[in-house]
């Protein structure tokens, strides 16, 4: 069909577009002298996570489809997740979580209590009546923006205590000397504009293929979207591979954690009431998934087995192993 095609050559887009982004916020990362676990987390998520943002606002503003919404941006988070599978398949000596930094804990850490609040807030909100929040705006957006805020004030805290030994490193390793500060912000803000046109369409997009296919809309946003909108974090963290996968999985794990924070974005651009007020329940089980796929993480991180089978940490197996049924549940309740 014709959506497809459409589906395709706009995923493909944004593939392209947020890779570039991703670059470019790489190079502006650099300039300013930042760790590469911080880099990740921080400012490479941020560029990766646009579109997702940009497509979930469109979901409700335009389309007026907070399922849709919902669904793009909990979907997200566990394909997210899941490239850590993947980028330890691609390197290919074991398990990859015992070479990172127990930094990451932290990171891991926010995420995991950010989408708790929101898998709490979902089943408060089917169960009792009644608003949450002040002018439309829900009191769980409200906890998730202090949440993120002190998890930034702990990220930072934490890598100044790090920073003498990953300067060092930076200094040494000036992957874009080449390049201007200036052209890379220029390049940077024309990705930015890009990104956001692509977010619209495909969220346009996401509404035909509801109506073509007859599938619901928290079908198609946790499955379809969430997997168009994941592919700059895809591209992005293998790339960042040869950089360190420090800042792969740091990107990963920060970009899940924003994720979870455009619930107060939508809830701002959301008009009709809380956001979260208008997501089915169905949403829990994509991030009570999440939780317990970056749990599997967290404890990979801390343990740092070397132990391996096909040249697969086991706790990436075990990661599969999740995905794979959790998986099949999912599709089968959202379809349902």
């Amino acid at each position: 069909m014709f959506v497809w095609l459409k589906f395709l050559i706009c995923g493909a887009s944004i593939l392209y577009v947020g890779y570039r982004l991703s670059y470019y916020g790489d190079v502006i990362s650099e300039k300013t002298n930042l760790s590469r676990g911080l880099m990740g987390f921080v400012f490479l998520s941020l560029a990766t996570t646009l579109p997702e943002m940009v497509t979930s606002v469109s979901a409700i503003t335009i389309v007026q489809s907070p399922d849709l919404a919902a669904g793009n941006i909990f979907g997200s988070i566990v394909m997210n997740i899941m490239f850590i599978a993947l980028l330890d398949l691609i390197q290919g000596r074991g398990s990859l979580l015992r070479t990172i930094k127990t930094s990451h804990i932290l990171y891991g850490g926010l995420g995991i209590i950010a989408m708790a609040i929101a898998t709490l807030s979902i089943m408060l909100r089917h169960e009792f009546t009644g608003n949450l929040g002040l002018f439309n705006f829900g009191l769980d957006s409200l906890i998730l923006i202090i949440i993120y805020a002190i998890g930034l004030k702990l990220i930072f805290g934490q890598d100044k205590k790090i920073k003498s030994e990953e300067k060092n490193s930076l200094k040494s390793s000036s992957i874009y000397s080449g390049i201007r500060l200036s052209s890379a912000i220029t390049l940077f803000s024309l990705c930015f504009i890009i990104i956001v046109f692509l977010g619209v369409w495909l969220a346009s997009i996401g509404d035909e293929i509801v109506i073509s296919m007859n599938w619901n809309e928290a079908l198609v946003g946790t499955v379809f979207l969430a997997l168009a909108t994941s592919l700059p974090e895809l591209v992005v963290s293998i790339s960042s591979l040869k950089f360190g996968a420090d800042m792969a999985v740091g990107n990963i794990l920060g970009a899940n954690f924003l994720d979870i924070m455009i619930i107060p974005v939508c809830d701002i651009f959301f008009r009709q009431g809380e956001f979260l007020s208008y997501v089915t329940p169905k949403h829990t089980i994509t991030l009570i998934l999440g939780i317990i796929l970056t749990g599997i993480v967290v404890i990979g991180l801390i343990y740092r087995s070397r132990r391996s089978f096909l040249k697969l940490g086991w706790d990436v197996i075990a990661m599969l192993a999740t995905f794979v049924v959790g998986g099949y549940f999912l599709i089968l309740i959202m379809k349902g």
